[in-house]
């Protein structure tokens, strides 16, 4: 009797130890301001704070003047600008998806191993596909853009068509060309602007899937996706939110 008690100890005590072991967490290592987090993006919230250790199946956001460094397990760490929104998900043993509601986040994703293990960010017109990177998401009513400070990532669009793809490379050999035809005659105006309707035909493409590497960033606007390097205020917000957080995004191994 008492060996079979012990091992109804042991059993249990292996299988606590287990479960412990295989459900992540996320763990909020800095914050500032209105951090609160909901089981679902219209649920209940409640407020957190700095050390608050919570299960991933969990809707965090912040406040107006709300930040938040977050840590999610081994996946890697999740950076929220004010008045931002995020989903994460752990249907498996880690965490499987992030959903970017709202706002601004920097993501900082370890680099995953193993072929089954994938990670994804979706936004509303695309899907993220993530194995070890850090880049910025922006989801406002004047941006809606992916900027890449490190890595690659694959975007996926949710549109059967694929995205209206815009090259920086056009835009900017129309410029030059425009430059040159403001102080040109007539017939050289005429050439501008027929050279101008050909650049954007073949700078125009249709894509469903597309990679985008360090230093680039991929804005939209309705079906149109403009891929360019990184503007300067995407560069100012990823160098302000890897400010705010350098001590945990410098631990990534990605």
């Amino acid at each position: 009797m008492m060996r079979a008690i012990q091992w109804i100890i042991a059993s249990l005590a292996l299988f606590l130890t287990q479960s412990c072991l295989a459900a992540e967490s996320i763990d909020i290592v800095k914050s500032e301001g209105a951090v609160t987090v909901s089981k679902s993006a219209e649920g209940k919230s409640k407020s957190v704070a700095t050390r608050s250790r919570l299960p991933v199946v969990n809707v965090l956001s912040t406040g107006a003047d709300g930040r938040a460094v977050v840590r999610v397990g081994s996946t890697g760490y999740l950076v929220l600008e004010k008045n931002s929104k995020v989903e994460m998900d752990a249907s498996k043993d880690h965490a499987t998806f992030f959903r970017h509601l709202t706002g601004m986040i920097y993501y900082a994703v370890n680099t995953l191993k193993g072929k089954d293990r994938v990670l994804e960010v979706k936004v509303k017109t695309a899907t993220i596909g993530v194995r070890g990177t850090r880049f910025l998401v922006t989801d406002m009513p004047e941006r809606n853009a992916i900027g890449m400070r490190k890595g690659t990532v694959s975007v996926s669009s949710l549109d059967e068509k694929g995205f209206e793809i815009h090259t920086s490379t056009a835009a900017e050999g129309v410029a030059a060309m425009k430059e040159e035809a403001q102080a040109a005659m007539d017939k050289e105006r005429a050439a501008f602007e027929t050279y101008k309707e050909n650049v954007q035909q073949d700078f125009v493409e249709y894509k469903r899937e597309l990679q985008l590497g360090a230093d680039r960033m991929l804005s939209f606007d309705g079906k149109r996706a403009d891929e360019q390097p990184l503007d300067d205020t995407t560069k100012n917000d990823l160098e302000s939110l890897e400010s705010y957080a350098d001590t945990w995004i410098n631990k990534v191994k990605d």
